[in-house]
């Protein structure tokens, strides 16, 4: 099975702002998975193989199309797992096709994107490119000059030379656990003692993020974390003149005739996870992903999908590009894209401005156009609870595509 093998690299942002309020967190897969995971690849060249494009059905002929067969999976997944709330909502042929919920969820309703939300700021970054105004070689020294210069020298000059390239693909060499990282780990909580979540991130945050000693040489390794896009969004403004937010609605959001915003709790995440979208929305933001679109520019998407130096330790088959992950498909130039994101946060006794929340989100985008978002609450962990879902989803898939 190709999708859960991300199980590790879903290690989100929520997740690492949860990290004092739900310890224990396991951010690997155990060996049992790996063994079940590569048993399963056999189902992806199926699968892909029988990709086609075909119009979508309306969803009041679901059942009797075969799309139905989603919402079984999460009503099943959903009973495994314990989950009160979840939704899923499945994009075909351009539109949306399907929704199914449970437990009074909403499939409708805007939710926090968490770790989904760095494919916006990706999206955002490959504007700039296409317009000139940053490379995929810009380092940070000469991304953020202006920044750096109104504040602190770098206290490690290994990070000027980390270049955005790097930070996309998570090889930045910044540190990536839970306390380490240096955008949502020590030096949020410190940040927080004094400022409320619910604000877009001060520059003293980033001046944070850009005080810390890298733990390995940039470009040497592959290591999810938040730290790489957090500093991604501060090079956003400084190439684009404008706060990025409002940069990421017009230059990425408005021409799809998308809407978003950040989520009110957590506009501090911002660049690295801060993202509110109705799953309708995100999934044909999804679109621009497609190895045929070109609105990213074809600089940009020529780099995506090139899996030359961006190949992820889990999964031979597959890279980290554009804010999500990538695998080739079995026919043409099409690739298959997806994206994990999860929160989980208890405020402590006192804290203003956060809400006691926790909810995982998938998202995937197939080479024939299908997608499918799911949101379900409480946040189900890493590893083979996450594989199921996927698992159950590609049935569902497999089967729909089987009786089309």
């Amino acid at each position: 099975m190709f999708f859960p093998k991300l199980a590790r690299s879903a290690r989100t942002l929520p997740d690492a702002f949860g990290r004092n309020k739900l310890p224990n967190r396991d951010m690997g897969i155990g060996r049992s998975f790996r063994q079940a995971v590569m048993a399963a690849m056999p189902a992806l060249a199926a699968l892909a193989l029988a990709a086609a494009a075909a119009a979508a059905p309306d969803a009041a002929t679901a059942q009797t199309s075969g799309l139905d067969a989603f919402g079984q999976a999460l009503k099943s997944w959903a009973k495994e797992q314990r989950s009160t709330r979840a939704f899923v909502v499945v994009r075909r042929g351009g539109k949306i096709a399907y929704r199914a919920a449970l437990g009074g969820a909403d499939p409708d309703a805007p939710v926090h994107l968490a770790s989904l939300s760095k494919a916006v700021t990706a999206a955002c970054i490959a504007t700039l490119i296409r317009d000139h105004k940053l490379a995929f070689d810009t380092p940070v020294a000469a991304a953020l000059a202006k920044f750096i210069a109104a504040h602190e020298p770098l206290r490690d000059p290994r990070l000027g030379q980390v270049t955005v390239a790097q930070l996309l693909t998570h090889r930045a060499g910044f540190a990536n656990g839970d306390d380490d990282d240096p955008a949502s780990g020590r030096n949020l909580d410190r940040y927080l003692l004094n400022h409320t979540s619910r604000a877009p991130p001060k520059p003293s945050l980033l001046a944070a993020t850009l005080r810390a000693s890298l733990v390995r040489d940039p470009g040497a390794a592959y290591a999810y974390g938040n730290a790489a896009y957090f500093v991604l969004g501060g090079i956003i403004e400084e190439a684009s003149g404008r706060p990025y937010t409002s940069y990421c609605r017009d230059a990425v959001l408005k021409p799809l005739d998308v809407s978003g915003d950040l989520e009110p709790a957590w506009r501090v995440s911002s660049a690295m996870g801060g993202w509110r979208m109705r799953a309708e929305n995100y999934l044909k933001f999804l679109d621009l992903f497609a190895a045929d679109d070109e609105r990213l520019g074809t600089v940009a998407k020529a780099w995506m999908l090139d899996p030359a130096g961006k190949t992820v330790p889990f999964d031979l088959t597959a890279w980290y590009g554009l804010g999500t992950l990538v695998r080739k498909a079995e026919t043409g130039t099409s690739v298959d894209v997806w994206h994990w994101g999860s929160w989980d946060y208890w405020p402590d006794k006192g804290e203003r401005g956060t809400v006691r929340t926790s909810f995982v989100n998938h998202t995937a985008r197939l080479a024939d156009g299908t997608a499918w978002f799911v949101h379900a609450e409480p946040r189900v962990e890493e590893g083979f609870p996450r594989a199921k879902l996927v698992e159950k989803l590609l049935d569902a898939y497999q089967a729909l595509k089987i009786q089309n």
